[in-house]
């Protein structure tokens, strides 16, 4: 996972990104709605997921944010059909999930996790890749297409006979992602997908994700405790308790600053350091998610002088 380009710059991109899918004339289509949905696990009094709703739109990167026990794992878990909710509704692709559909659902969602040993088969990057089609019954010639198509789209092609576990952190995830690619999915789930990465891992996958969502409109939810990694999404929507405590664009979001640290979250240093400057008359826009945007601000104002 060699591919890196700074912070700033694929902000930017998304934006351009975000700006041009704006500037068009297509309708937004929803993709997932979640519609009042409630989840406690057996033997809890408390629930882990109270009357939630939301929606995600085609194209959309949208990011669930939150402490431990926020209950965001949980609403991964219940789009995929390991959980089901104890009411409300959950309708994906314009379809109810329930056990009628769910796998369906399954072969259009691609879900990420945190370690992505668990989700390593095969002997090498390729037969790894391949093992998810051979079990949907792709034929070979299109496999071997699939399989080119989507290492060259994480850009892992000089590792494809590699073994996957003598890969980078960064590395595995993006072979991981790989093999979800393969599949041709319409919906990427990222759960906790970067936490366990370094600061280089992260920033590949990361790309990785903002690429594919920019140029081929996968939708992307990513669920994650990291403001900074949330504040590339279009869309945050923070969990506390089980509930909904706010959503919207990452500005407004993080204008709530002090109450999302109340709850066990950590603003960007960025945003911090921005609010601290402008405290003391420095004339900084709002806006700055990452140290880089920051200096890169910072670096044009006072070359002005």
């Amino acid at each position: 996972m060699n591919w890196t380009m700074p912070f700033f710059c694929l902000l930017f991109i998304g934006r351009i990104c975000n700006a041009a899918t704006q500037g068009e004339t297509i309708m937004a289509e929803p993709i997932l709605s979640i519609e009042g949905v409630s989840f406690r696990y057996p033997n809890q009094s408390d629930y882990a997921v109270q009357n939630v709703s939301f929606i995600a739109e085609r194209g959309e990167w949208l990011a669930i944010v939150g402490h431990n026990g926020s209950g965001k794992s949980t609403i991964a878990r219940m789009l995929i059909g390991l959980l089901r909710p104890e009411r409300g509704a959950i309708r994906l692709f314009g379809c109810l999930l329930d056990d009628t559909t769910v796998w369906e659902v399954r072969r259009r969602v691609g879900m990420v996790f945190q370690n992505p040993d668990n989700q390593f088969v095969g002997a090498t990057v390729e037969d790894d890749i391949a093992f998810a089609l051979e079990n949907n019954g792709i034929p070979r010639a299109e496999m071997v297409e699939r399989i080119r198509e989507a290492i060259r789209q994480v850009h892992m092609e000089p590792f494809l006979h590699h073994e996957p576990h003598r890969l980078s952190g960064g590395q595995k995830q993006r072979v991981a992602i790989a093999g979800i690619l393969a599949l041709r999915p319409d919906m990427i789930i990222l759960d906790e997908a970067t936490s366990m990465l370094d600061p280089r891992g992260r920033e590949e996958v990361l790309e990785t994700v903002r690429r594919l969502n920019c140029q081929q409109r996968i939708t992307v939810l990513s669920i994650t405790h990291d403001l900074e990694e949330a504040a590339k999404a279009d869309r945050i929507i923070v969990m506390n308790k089980g509930e909904v405590m706010a959503e919207g664009a990452p500005e407004h979001i993080f204008r709530l600053g002090s109450k999302l640290e109340r709850i066990g979250l950590d603003l960007p240093f960025a945003v911090k350091m921005g609010s601290r400057l402008r405290e003391q008359g420095i004339p900084l826009r709002a806006g700055y998610f990452t140290t880089e945007e920051l200096v890169e601000e910072l670096w044009t104002l006072y070359s002005k002088k």
